[in-house]
């Protein structure tokens, strides 16, 4: 069965719509009121005195704009409007760690906004045919769909392009060899952590297998490359988005909202952080789809074509950086302590090598709360049912409120990747985003 938030007897379309608006309204007296509150907390002159105000304001603007649009008949949200609803559903969450009147407030309009747009954007969608959240004969069925101009050998592997002569080869082994030693000199503990992650994982993969697959498998030399740099190159990323965009964002916030916070009891920072955490990584992944720059990137990681433990490490470091920038910079800026920073690194990093394992678990009803390895595969399946679903990497929930779930009950991806071959080596993959007029 596949859960959709808009499961149940149809609505009526101006009902709906008309709901959608009201709520729309009260998002923009919400906003209104808390541009009257920022102009009150900056009250010193100049531009550093205004621009939260002034930012308070653009999203007041970008909400009117959706309102119109919702009003002309437009049925899916744009990038801009998922943002502005992401930010006001995250300072939402962090107002509701002092106020929880006033932050169940921010948290409950944007998440029923989204919800309603989700909602429009499935409606429009299911005219067209069997996609997301609708039935077919086909549905549960372990068989892919072929689209247009596919055979079934396309889903092995693809020819890999002609030999390079011996001394480029030999270039760019050595270079890579250069690469590996530099991240490992500046993330030297990643060794143990990657011994860690093999003694769980290997024995899982081999005792619960989703697809029967060698442990060394085709193009596990290259994903151990991107496993041992890209730990480094993100630990340098994220600090380089801390030190660009961080203090901004920090200083957008009222001080006295960061101190409170600061002064929040552990648990609460840490459920709240998670919370903030995984709405920023959905807002993040969700826009590496959408954004075209963007997937030329995120493509890197969605070419794999066996799912594995370490498969999750298959991705390029700009994405990885973006996307982890989305989900931790919102904590940075709002003062959350060290405690719950560790907590999202720790619960994001298991997470990721389990959603990616080739281990046959969905975890029963857990399932609908945690990111499961099932409902994951879906999100890389080659297969046009699943496409662009299940954006979340911690809670399903996210992607049921936002319309965008995709979890069969009873069946699993037969096959992964995309329909053109990434470049075999990891430097070839490191440049791969940049070549010109290659995008899917």
């Amino acid at each position: 069965m596949v859960i959709s938030p808009c499961t149940g007897p149809p609505l009526s379309g101006r009902l709906f719509t008309a709901g959608m608006l009201l709520l729309h309204g009260a998002e923009l007296i919400v906003l209104v009121f808390a541009a009257r509150v920022t102009a009150g907390l900056y009250a010193q002159p100049g531009l550093d005195g205004r621009l939260p105000t002034l930012l308070v304001v653009a999203a007041v603007l970008l909400v009117g704009w959706q309102t119109f649009g919702l009003a002309r008949g437009q049925k899916s949200l744009t990038v801009a409007g998922l943002a502005v609803q992401a930010a006001t559903l995250i300072a939402g969450i962090a107002v509701a760690t002092q106020d929880l009147e006033a932050g169940s407030i921010g948290i409950a309009l944007p998440t029923a906004i989204l919800a309603g747009w989700g909602c429009l954007a499935r409606t429009a969608r299911e005219p067209a045919g069997p996609v997301r959240g609708t039935r077919s004969p086909a549905l549960d069925s372990d068989q892919p769909i072929l689209t247009t101009g596919q055979v079934n050998e396309s889903w092995g592997p693809a020819p890999q392009p002609a030999e390079q002569n011996k001394t480029a080869k030999f270039a760019l082994l050595a270079a890579t060899i250069a690469v590996v030693l530099a991240a490992l000199s500046a993330h030297g503990g990643i060794v143990f952590g990657l011994v860690i992650l093999a003694v769980i994982f290997i024995p899982l993969e081999r005792l619960f297998p989703l697809h029967p697959r060698r442990v060394l498998r085709q193009g596990w030399r290259t994903d151990l490359v991107h496993y041992l740099v890209n730990g480094a190159a993100l630990k340098v990323g994220l600090i380089a988005a801390v030190i660009v965009s961080g203090g901004l964002l920090r200083a957008l916030v009222p001080p006295p909202l960061r101190v409170a916070i600061a002064s929040t009891p552990s648990w609460v920072q840490i459920v709240a952080g998670l919370a903030i955490a995984a709405v920023g990584d959905y807002a993040g992944h969700r826009a590496a789809h959408e954004i075209p720059l963007l997937w030329r990137f995120h493509r890197v990681h969605h070419s794999v074509r066996e799912m594995d433990w370490l498969a999750a490490n298959h991705l390029h470091p700009v994405d990885e950086t973006f996307i982890r920038s989305a989900a931790v910079l919102p904590l940075y800026a709002l003062g959350f302590g060290q405690v719950s920073l560790g907590a999202f690194v720790v619960l994001i990093s298991l997470q990721a090598v389990f959603i990616h394992a080739n281990v046959n678990l969905n975890l029963g009803p857990l399932r609908w709360l945690t990111a499961t390895p099932q409902f994951h595969h879906w999100h890389h399946a080659r297969d046009p049912r699943a496409h662009n679903s299940n954006f979340a990497g911690e809670f399903p929930l996210l992607d049921a409120i936002f319309g965008t779930l995709y979890l069969p009950a009873h069946s699993w991806p037969t096959h992964y990747g995309l329909d053109e071959t990434e470049p075999t080596g990891y430097l070839r993959q490191l440049a791969w985003p940049l070549a010109a007029g290659r995008t899917t």
